[in-house]
């Protein structure tokens, strides 16, 4: 590990009271965070509510939209963790809100989970519908004049999807040989970790393949992107950033973007990378590690406990 990253399990009683004293803003990643999939991290949840009781204000900062932001709600409430809507920032959010800043009024092509397309239809944008894309096999040849351009179509959204084939990625392309189509995507991580150990494929190498036939750059919302970082500095108050701590498990997307706001970095091991992978990389070093956040509890309540004696 190395020598800057302190230990907090390790960490002397001023260390502790330095750290929790050091921020007034908690971001935290929930996957590999708080929870693996729909499996709960035990204990973490529960740390997240002590920072809170101490006067923190929290958020939850995920590239996962494939869950929709009540559900996100509702997981930590079982925790005893009220957390609002407006307290759960994810990839669909952070687009929704850019689209309105632009006053965009098209027509967009969402290629991503239910989830993430309701919450662009909650704010008010027009989607191309789903069935624009399917091909019935024996009617294939008149079925391909869905997939052809349509200039109703002023955006193309990618994000994660269960169910992206060559009809979604053909009408993508197509459509983005018009240069004033707006090309956007969020989470574009090549794996996607669960369970700890276990990886499925990412929306990355989908959106990938996009951008090389379209020959298009999209504009990026996920961490770490410069847009999702304009977003938390518009919404969550940011005054002064070295007073914001993010929580995470990656070093390319938590402590990359946590470094890039200039932001206090915890790295928890629940999840994707390593601690000895952190330490190494120069850029994203995190400022503090914890094996699992579970495990800050009760340094607090330690440093409570004796506080009050």
């Amino acid at each position: 590990m190395a020598t800057s990253t302190i230990n907090l399990e390790n960490a002397s009683v001023e260390e502790t009271r330095d750290f929790l004293d050091s921020f007034d803003i908690v971001l935290s990643d929930c996957d590999g965070v708080l929870w693996y999939l729909d499996k709960p991290i035990p204990g973490s949840a529960h740390t997240l509510r002590k920072l809170r009781d101490l006067g923190k204000q929290l958020y939850l900062l995920s590239n996962n939209s494939t869950i929709t932001i009540d559900e996100f709600c509702k997981r930590l409430d079982l925790h005893g963790l009220d957390i609002k809507a407006k307290e759960v920032i994810n990839t669909a959010k952070t687009i929704s809100w850019y689209l309105k800043k632009v006053q965009f009024t098209g027509e967009a092509f969402v290629i991503a989970t239910t989830q993430f397309r309701q919450i662009l239809i909650d704010d008010g944008f027009k989607l191309v519908p789903q069935e624009k894309t399917q091909i019935v096999e024996h009617k294939r040849y008149d079925g391909l004049k869905g997939i052809e351009d349509d200039p109703a179509i002023k955006a193309v959204i990618v994000d994660f999807c269960t169910s992206c084939d060559w009809t979604k990625l053909a009408l993508a392309i197509s459509c983005l040989n018009r240069k004033d189509v707006l090309y956007i995507c969020g989470c574009r991580e090549e794996w996607l970790v669960y369970r700890g150990d276990k990886r499925i494929l990412g929306s990355g190498p989908l959106i990938d393949l996009i951008s090389k036939q379209s020959r298009r750059t999209p504009l990026e919302f996920a961490k770490p992107s410069e847009n999702l970082k304009d977003y938390v500095f518009d919404t969550c108050n940011v005054k002064d950033p070295s007073r914001c701590l993010i929580i995470g498990d990656s070093i390319n997307t938590d402590m990359k973007f946590g470094a890039m706001c200039g932001f206090k970095k915890l790295f928890v091991n629940t999840g994707t990378d390593k601690i000895n992978e952190a330490a190494m990389d120069d850029e994203c070093c995190p400022d503090f590690y914890i094996p699992s956040l579970a495990l800050l509890k009760p340094l607090i309540d330690s440093l409570q406990n004796e506080s009050a004696n």
